[in-house]
């Protein structure tokens, strides 16, 4: 794949082997949508295409489209012009669970997971990021900008992120965060700390400057900012948990 071409189904979409092609079924296509590959209005292969991309059944695939479809992620239009049709880009924390096994995973752990990963391919998409990449960076900067909702303020900040990673142009490496990024989605659904978007949105913004330079400095010098950021939200998440943890010890004795 070089740096201008979009992947076509059969790079997105790999063959399944195992016991959960239903919940692999699922991954792969909140992967392609989650990332950007498919955005709201445009259409995915048919059934019968992705069964043969992913050789599974078509009654698996329709299972999982199916789920997709009451989730309001995707729309299944009949007819001649139909086809399943995205709807919207913001999957559930609900539906990415079915990726990988992510409840059992603690927030500290994903943090140190996530910074070598991100880190490299932000250097790597300083590096080889087009102009039409960076304006859909923008784009979703500006997304953040304008969220409220929590659901929004994740699907935008999230999607920055894939955003990064597709400029990268690695595909092992995007596929790794892939699963940090469900990982964050699932575990933060469970958060009861009110997001804000205002100094998300700068740390963004600055992010994305840095990484214009294309200056392995300045975007190493950003991205550990932007990291930081989450990084200490759960370093006090942390003291706080064992210092009720604390507490609950003491008040029972």
């Amino acid at each position: 794949m070089t740096v201008s071409e979009e992947p076509t189904p059969a790079v997105l979409f790999r063959p399944i082997s195992g016991t959960r092609a239903f919940e692999e079924v699922i991954g792969q296509i909140t992967y392609a949508i989650r990332a950007g590959y498919y955005m709201s209005g445009d259409k995915l292969p048919t059934v019968a295409e992705l069964a043969e991309l992913f050789r599974v059944s078509r009654p698996t695939v329709g299972d999982a489209v199916h789920v997709l479809a009451r989730a309001g992620v995707v729309e299944v239009r009949r007819g001649a012009t139909g086809g399943i049709v995205v709807r919207s880009g913001n999957v559930p924390a609900a539906l990415v669970g079915f990726d990988v096994e992510l409840r059992a995973r603690e927030m500290i752990e994903l943090v140190e997971a996530r910074r070598p990963v991100e880190m490299e391919l932000a250097r790597l998409a300083a590096m080889r990021a087009t102009e039409k990449d960076f304006e859909q960076m923008a784009e979703a900067a500006a997304m953040l900008h304008a969220a409220q909702e929590p659901d929004d303020i994740m699907h935008a900040e999230n999607l920055f992120h894939y955003l990064i990673g597709r400029a990268a142009r690695s595909d092992m490496l995007a596929r790794y965060q892939h699963e940090i990024l469900e990982a964050k989605a699932v575990l933060m659904n469970s958060w009861t700390v009110r997001l804000d978007p205002v100094p998300m949105a700068v740390l963004h913004d600055e992010t994305l400057a840095a990484l214009r330079t294309r200056d392995p400095e300045v975007v190493r010098a950003a991205m550990d900012d932007h990291l930081r950021d989450l990084e200490d939200t759960v370093e006090r998440m942390r003291r706080g948990r064992d210092r009720d943890a604390r507490r609950s010890a003491k008040a029972s004795t």
